[in-house]
């Protein structure tokens, strides 16, 4: 582990546990070796935060709490909260939701003053292990996710690249 990846470490102890997990996967690998992380920046967990690049008619799949999204497919947003989703424009996608905890949800796409895109928005749900999905093709407008019953807390980014 280098001196940079302690330090991130040290600094991150009064941080969330989702921050030190990430910083404390970054350092060696099995052999004891310094990984690619230092080169890339990505010591910190720093890659959540730039987004996961979302490949072409890949099902996305969250869990809807109301305090948060959670991320279950791809397994590169797995236990991410309100991944940040990076897509292609012009490209078909699929974002599957599940009620977590029994409360009322629905997914909408909004674009950046906060409105609905193009009628994009699942059906409310309020029974917990129930499901609602939306497709549809990215458009560079779309730049949230967003559960209109918790839009403070339950709500992730979109990038249309």
């Amino acid at each position: 582990m280098t001196d940079h990846t302690r330090r991130t470490v040290l600094k991150a102890a009064g941080a969330s546990t989702i921050a030190i997990a990430l910083a404390g996967c970054a350092g060696d690998d099995d052999n004891g070796e310094d990984g690619d992380d230092e080169e890339s920046g990505d010591d910190d967990g720093e890659d959540a935060a730039d987004g996961y690049e979302i490949e072409a008619s890949t099902e996305i799949v969250l869990d809807g709490y109301s305090s948060h999204w959670e991320g279950l497919e791809p397994s590169e947003i797995e236990g991410d909260e309100n991944p940040t989703l990076v897509l292609e424009e012009g490209e078909e996608y699929t974002i599957e939701w599940i009620n977590a905890d029994g409360v009322n949800h629905d997914l909408q796409i909004w674009d950046e003053d906060d409105e609905l895109v193009d009628d994009l928005a699942t059906d409310s749900i309020d029974a917990e292990d129930e499901s609602d999905s939306l497709e549809f093709t990215a458009e560079p407008e779309m730049v949230t996710y967003v559960c209109e019953y918790h839009e403070t807390n339950q709500i992730g980014d979109l990038v249309v690249e």
